[in-house]
């Protein structure tokens, strides 16, 4: 890090700076008057000096004024990482990240973590838009006892955009053993509490909760009105709740047609048009297709603004099917499904995961009636969205498929590397610091329980026309 870096930052020092030399230039200015007047009067002699006194007052205040900023800025860092600080490195990498480009990450559940917490080290300007649509007999007491919309995918959001994240974890899940709390999640308590003290602003309870939590970028409801998903089935049924949607599918044994909420018409809540319009980069999943991704989309100002948008678009797609959502899907057939429901343009990519895992892995899925997503090379090229595919399988402490976040973060911002214009400063500006991280957060180790695929890229789809297993 040169000299120049360390005021072309975001750190507030060159003010200071300036005050220095300011400062410095009354003191000579005064002092040279005094030392070269033979016949200075008592007049002047109270000019130049106050000339001193003030340069001397401008050089002591900003000294210690930039000194101070330096050291809340390594203080604010040594409270997150709790580790040793490289000063100069910290620095920069602290204004890197407060420039960092502007993300929205779209979903939710359990799939929306690793896209969090591969990004999150990128780039501080993170915005989690998740769903809060009422899911049915399950989470009525946190809405009607409580007072909030359910919080499921809010708590995961904060957990994964935690600079504690295990910590966090632990302390957000926890569930109270004894009492009359017994069985309630702390999470819970807490967004409730702070929704009652934001006099009942749920999304203003979410941003004071990150605060307080130490929470990387925010994490945003895409609505504040309580909205109800319903679903009609192919066999002409039609049903109201998430959990009385996966019930009766398996009960008429009757895929998914489509979706609606209930009401139709439903506002955004306030920031997301904003975070939506200012992104630089939107990644949508992976998710639950029908639950968690889509009633998000199905608010028209939302997906109107993602096509609208001039942001590079991404769509993960999941490893694994979702037994009563997505049975028997390939990832065409996900991304047919978002443009039957919203239209065409809210993704220029589709992202997926192309490994062999072992079959004790997949074995553990098929029991419960989901099965490895197939990647449908030549249907998804005629969907007209360009396809991107690497190994990012890998298994949680509970034998669980996930993506590994290193290796889908990495290639997410890979994808906006590539896909930047040089030619404009800003973005080039940009572009340079995202190499910088993408070298410096390269993994060097394979997971030893998948192995490497080849990648396949668009071009390579040419003469693809046959649907793959």
């Amino acid at each position: 890090m040169n000299f120049k870096e360390w005021f072309s930052s975001n750190l507030k020092l060159k003010r200071w700076l300036f005050f220095i030399l300011v400062g410095v230039f009354f003191i000579a200015y005064g002092m040279n008057k005094i030392i070269q007047n033979d016949n200075i009067e008592i007049a002047d002699i109270f000019k130049y000096g106050g000339l001193i006194v003030v340069g001397a007052v401008c050089v002591v205040f900003s000294y210690i004024m930039s000194q101070k900023q330096i050291v809340q800025t390594i203080a604010e860092a040594t409270i997150k990482s709790n580790k040793n600080i490289n000063i100069k490195k910290l620095l920069y990498d602290k204004n890197a990240l407060d420039k960092g480009i502007k993300i929205v990450v779209i979903g939710g559940g359990s799939g929306l973590a690793p896209v969090l917490k591969g990004l999150k080290s990128y780039s501080e300007n993170i915005t989690a838009i998740v769903s809060t649509a009422i899911g049915g007999n399950k989470e009525d007491y946190i809405t009607n006892e409580l007072g909030i919309l359910p919080p499921n995918d809010v708590r995961q959001s904060i957990i994964a955009l935690s600079s504690s994240e295990e910590k966090m974890q632990n302390l957000m899940k926890y569930k109270f053993k004894n009492g009359s709390l017994k069985g309630q999640n702390f999470a819970n308590l807490l967004l409730a509490a702070m929704n009652d003290i934001c006099d009942n602003n749920f999304a203003k309870a979410i941003q004071d909760t990150s605060e307080v939590l130490s929470v990387t970028g925010k994490v945003l409801p895409v609505t504040l009105d309580r909205v109800q998903i319903g679903a009609v089935l192919k066999d002409g049924s039609r049903v109201l709740g998430e959990t009385s949607i996966i019930d009766k599918v398996f009960e008429r044994k009757s895929a998914i047609e489509k979706i609606f909420l209930q009401p139709s018409v439903v506002e955004p809540a306030p920031g997301v048009i904003k975070s939506i319009k200012e992104a630089d980069l939107i990644v949508i999943g992976p998710g639950s297709l029908y639950t968690g991704i889509l009633p998000i989309l199905l608010l028209k100002e939302v997906a109107d603004n993602i096509k609208a948008s001039k942001a590079l678009k991404i769509f993960v797609s999941n490893i694994m099917t979702e037994p009563g959502q997505t049975d028997g899907f390939a990832v065409s057939d996900l991304v047919n499904s978002i443009h039957d429901h919203v239209g065409k343009g809210v993704m220029d990519y589709v992202l997926a995961s192309e490994s062999i895992i072992m079959p004790e892995f997949v074995r553990r899925y098929n029991e419960e009636g989901s099965e490895l997503l197939e990647i449908d090379k030549s249907n998804i090229k005629a969907t007209g969205i360009k396809l991107a595919v690497d190994d990012f399988a890998t298994a949680d402490d509970q034998g669980y498929i996930r993506h590994d976040f290193k290796k889908l973060g990495a290639a997410i911002m890979t994808m906006a590397y590539n896909n930047m214009d040089l030619k404009h400063h800003k973005q080039a500006f940009e572009a340079y610091k995202i190499k910088s991280k993408l070298e410096k957060n390269k993994k060097k180790k394979k997971n030893i329980l998948f192995q490497d695929t080849k990648i396949i890229t668009p071009s390579q789809m040419k003469g693809d026309n046959s649907k793959e297993k």
